[in-house]
């Protein structure tokens, strides 16, 4: 399958809510983190699973990302991504180093606050030139 599709539940815990600090270079994952990774984790399981999606290994892999927040309030997009990457690394992909994470909008739906995100591997071309 070259398209994995998965849609997480809920809202989705920021940076500052997933890590706590323990010494000036180390920080750990908070319980309310472990259980949001472990929920991801098992919600990508199931969808690889019923997608027939093979775990992508040193090539490269974009993911798109459209969140669907609860309320209006202000978030950042990018403080979902951290532990949302590492949570699917080892399932999805071998090693994040390969993931193109591309977010692509994000809106408010108070009924259903998700994340979606769609993979799909980025065929390399001999043409592409960067300036």
């Amino acid at each position: 399958m070259n398209e994995l599709r998965i849609v997480i539940p809920g809202n989705p815990p920021t940076v500052n809510h997933v890590y706590r600090n323990v010494a000036i270079n180390r920080r750990i994952t908070t319980a309310d983190g472990q259980k949001w990774r472990q929920n991801v984790q098992a919600i990508a399981s199931r969808a690889i699973a019923t997608q027939g999606w093979k775990m992508s290994s040193e090539e490269k892999l974009v993911g798109e990302v459209m969140i669907y927040w609860p309320t209006r309030r202000k978030r950042d997009v990018e403080n979902v991504g951290k532990l949302l990457w590492d949570a699917l690394e080892g399932i999805v992909y071998e090693n994040d180093r390969w993931l193109l994470p591309r977010y692509m909008d994000f809106s408010v739906d108070k009924h259903n606050p998700r994340v979606e995100i769609k993979f799909y591997r980025l065929e390399e071309t001999a043409d592409v030139h960067c300036l």
